[in-house]
């Protein structure tokens, strides 16, 4: 455990790093910060794509100057958001020495590296014998197990629901608000009768680390890491990112043609195993009633489509329930959630999961930013995993009842 401790940020540092948060007040603002993505190598942590959203940008100590006098001269207003964003990644791992384990065996007050998730869902089976099923449905490129949870008390069943984590690799949060519904399903079976009616009635399917390679890499060499881990012919960069890469609208608004762009959306369609194995998985099955990929950060609760403007023809029943996932949320401790189609909620995006779920029959295909707005951004400090779980909980329960009567 120390060994992990003290490598997790060994081979890249943050040290002097800060987020600044600007503010899109003008087309000309707009214009402006589009060209610096365009032609920068800054993180964007929120990206620009309309008037009054928020852009936010991590900047090394060299380029914070800069950037920021960039911006004064334009007259856009702008903060910084997040200060020392190296004392934020240490804070997510400080509390890892004093693990201790819940009902179902693990800490859910802590971050876990792909390893320990995978440990912990071994041993489910054994722990509920009568509807946990450990599936592996492939590996990685580097040869890590894709490993998802069925969780039913029929061996067949007419409907599902599919819900994942981890897709883009520095969403740590994503990952553990996942683990932590997974294993609440399970212990909440027999006593919760909402979920015992779930379990009863159908089965959920849950995959807690979709890109267990960059997870794996935020743990060992850059925790600001966001694709996959693939090499890309003719070009140094590694990765294709994961949601850019589904095979439905590929290539499209919201993507990237650069190897060395985090929106860069591969090769071709289904370049990357993970997304293809996932990908064909849930088409080819044909029961799945609803899906949900789980995100951070910004506080979205988003239905298709994600490549257009345009609206679905199923978007006033996807639009409904996404009311009813924000409001079951909202009802836990507060948390609110704007919702609405991807494109017209945060950007387009092409190539993406929900379009192609969606496309391939899923009706209740979504795409979810989880906590929070941008005070912490990516770096979620553990102490709101459970308060994030707890109430996605609730929303998770309220989007698998309607798939499930669809």
């Amino acid at each position: 455990m120390l060994l992990l401790l003290g490598c997790a940020w060994s081979l890249k540092s943050f040290e002097g790093h800060k987020v600044i948060r600007a503010e899109v007040d003008s087309l000309e603002h707009l214009a402006y910060l589009l060209e610096l993505k365009r032609n920068t190598t800054f993180d964007f942590w929120a990206e620009p794509a309309r008037l009054g959203q928020s852009v936010d940008v991590r900047v090394a100590p060299e380029q914070c100057h800069w950037l920021c006098e960039q911006l004064s001269e334009r007259h856009i207003p702008f903060r910084v958001l997040i200060e020392d964003v190296q004392a934020l990644m240490g804070k997510q791992v400080e509390g890892r020495e004093g693990m201790v384990t819940s009902q179902t065996g693990i800490d859910y007050t802590q971050y876990h590296t792909y390893e320990e998730i995978v440990a912990w869902l071994k041993t489910l089976p054994a722990s509920y014998p009568t509807i946990a099923q450990l599936i592996n449905i492939g590996k990685s490129y580097e040869g890590r197990d894709l490993l998802v949870v069925r969780i039913s008390s029929n061996k067949t069943s007419g409907k599902a629901v599919w819900f994942d984590g981890g897709i883009h690799a520095r969403e740590w949060i994503s990952t553990a608000t996942v683990v932590y519904m997974l294993g609440n399903i399970l212990s909440d079976y027999g006593k919760d009768p909402t979920i015992t009616s779930l379990v009863d009635g159908g089965a959920i399917y849950v995959l807690p680390v979709f890109n267990p390679d960059g997870y794996s890499y935020t743990w060992t060499d850059d925790r600001m890491w966001r694709k996959t881990r693939s090499p890309n012919a003719g070009s140094d960069c590694v990765g294709t990112d994961p949601n850019r890469n589904w095979d439905f609208q590929w290539g499209g608004a919201g993507t990237s043609t650069d190897p060395c762009d985090d929106s860069y959306c591969g090769s071709a369609p289904f370049s990357e195993i993970e997304v293809k194995t996932v990908g064909l998985y849930i088409k080819n099955a044909g029961f799945f009633k609803g899906y949900i990929n789980f995100h951070s950060y910004s506080q979205l609760w988003m239905s298709p489509w994600g490549y257009t403007y345009d609206l679905p023809k199923d978007y006033t029943l996807q639009n409904a329930l996404s009311g009813k996932c924000v409001a079951a949320l909202q009802a836990v401790s507060g948390t609110q959630y704007q919702y609405g189609t991807i494109s017209n909620t945060i950007y387009p995006a092409s190539g993406s999961s929900a379009d192609y779920t969606y496309n391939a029959g899923v009706l209740y295909s979504y795409g979810v930013e989880l906590r929070d707005t941008g005070d912490y951004g990516f770096l979620l400090p553990p102490d709101q995993i459970v308060p994030s779980g707890q109430e996605t909980y609730e929303a998770v329960k309220a989007w698998a009842i309607q798939s499930f009567s669809s």
